[in-house]
């Protein structure tokens, strides 16, 4: 597509045996104590890509930053598990402020006294790129769709026209490159009877895009169990898929 617009792509690539075994290690310590607030612990890793765009916009000269990011996208949910209210006048679908993320990681801290597991050697890499998400001062920096309605219909035409690869078990192009995703999302289904796909949706409801029938259909095919994916998720930072399941099957359900 880059080349196709004329458009240069910068690949940054990280540490990824690192940033596996980081995974790895967090992951056990929530197998031992599963708390549906502390998935999110398993991309903190990601968010360092903060930083490297920073460094980016330095060596270019280029100072405007702008994101694609889908403002239906908000996942209250995820952040309540942990104690947080949503706050529902947030301007970011990422939560910004110096107090609001003292908050957050005081919960988490709360939480992760329940597996000392946690305090392993990712600690700093968590920490560092929750900084940079959430802490940093963001100039030049705007949200596309701010600006432009997110139309999916629109969206899946163009990215069609661009023959955009999609994900062999599922239908949405939503979330698919995101390696973890499926993994969450089966257990936020298997223990409290939904996930982000039905967040995602009913978003979409308030905004007279789709009809409630056709979120129930969507979120019906949405919210399959992607075996293969998750699978190839736990195989890649090296945790037997069997035993995984198994322990996310006998948390006790919220429903």
């Amino acid at each position: 597509m880059c080349a196709e617009l004329g458009v240069e792509n910068i690949i940054v690539a990280d540490d990824i045996a690192k940033k596996r075994r980081n995974i790895r290690m967090n992951l056990q310590a929530w197998l031992k104590s599963p708390h549906l607030g502390m998935i999110s612990i398993l991309t903190a890793g990601d968010k360092h890509f903060f930083r490297h765009i920073e460094t980016i916009k330095q060596q270019t000269g280029i100072s405007l930053n702008l994101w694609g990011i889908n403002p239906l996208e908000v996942t209250h949910f995820k952040a309540g598990f942990l104690g947080i209210p949503p706050n529902f006048e947030e301007k970011r679908v990422y939560s910004h402020g110096a107090m609001k993320q003292l908050r957050y990681q005081y919960l988490r801290l709360k939480a992760m006294l329940q597996s000392p597991g946690y305090f392993n050697s990712s600690l700093w890499d968590t920490l560092s790129g929750e900084y940079y998400r959430s802490f940093t001062k963001k100039t030049d920096y705007y949200h596309i769709f701010d600006y432009w309605r997110w139309d999916e219909r629109l969206i899946e035409d163009t990215l069609d026209q661009y023959d955009w690869e999609r994900a062999p078990d599922t239908q949405t192009t939503w979330r698919i490159g995101d390696g973890t995703a499926a993994f969450y999302n089966y257990i936020y289904y298997t223990v409290a009877g939904f996930t982000e796909h039905d967040t995602f949706r009913s978003n979409q409801i308030r905004e007279g895009d789709i009809s409630r029938d056709e979120a129930l259909a969507l979120v019906q095919e949405e919210n399959t169990p992607r075996y293969p994916n998750i699978k190839w998720y736990l195989d890649a930072v090296g945790l037997d898929f069997q035993e995984v399941i198994k322990v996310v099957n006998r948390i006790p359900r919220l429903y």
